[in-house]
């Protein structure tokens, strides 16, 4: 019995961690805190990217693009993880999330998924969004990828126009 109850806080702990890490990264998206986000960032990819620099570079473009085009994230919602699992020294947990941007318009609903790797014995966690990954080339950024989860359909985006007031 101690030891399920062990289990379950253990397990509980990961839930918590990997909903704070999900939260803390939205939320630097949020308020283009390129630091906070290059932090997040999975190693693999920071070293694929050319470095550290390069990453912030990047996001730094990919966030001035966006907001030319009037694209702004205003809030985002995270789920319990769908899919959990231990590989080598990694966790690795798949997570619904939706995000609601501002575009010309209206607004823009995307429901997404996100994988939350924590490594360290989960005292480190980093983000890797889906958005354009598939079961096919998710082991190209995450190397420790073992298949045994798969990646969510992808939804399409759902436009919500605003109420024009005559």
């Amino acid at each position: 019995m101690l030891c399920f109850f062990f289990s379950f806080q253990s397990i509980a702990q990961i839930e918590f961690d990997i909903q704070e890490a999900a939260k803390e990264y939205f939320t630097a998206k949020m308020c283009e805190d390129y630091q906070t986000l290059l932090g997040f960032t999975y190693p693999g990819v920071v070293e694929k990217a050319g470095g550290p620099d390069n990453v912030i570079k990047a996001l730094e473009l990919i966030h001035e693009t966006q907001r030319k085009k009037g694209f702004v994230l205003q809030e985002f919602k995270s789920k319990p993880h769908i899919q959990l699992t231990m590989t080598g020294e990694e966790t690795h947990s798949i997570v619904p999330v939706t995000t609601v941007s501002k575009v010309p318009g209206g607004k823009v609903i995307t429901e997404s998924h996100i994988i939350v790797v924590g490594t360290e014995k989960n005292t480190r966690w980093y983000i890797v969004e889906t958005t354009s990954l598939d079961d096919g080339n998710v082991n190209k950024v995450l190397t420790s990828w073992d298949n045994t989860m798969l990646l969510p359909f992808k939804k399409a985006p759902i436009f919500k126009e605003d109420k024009q007031t005559r």
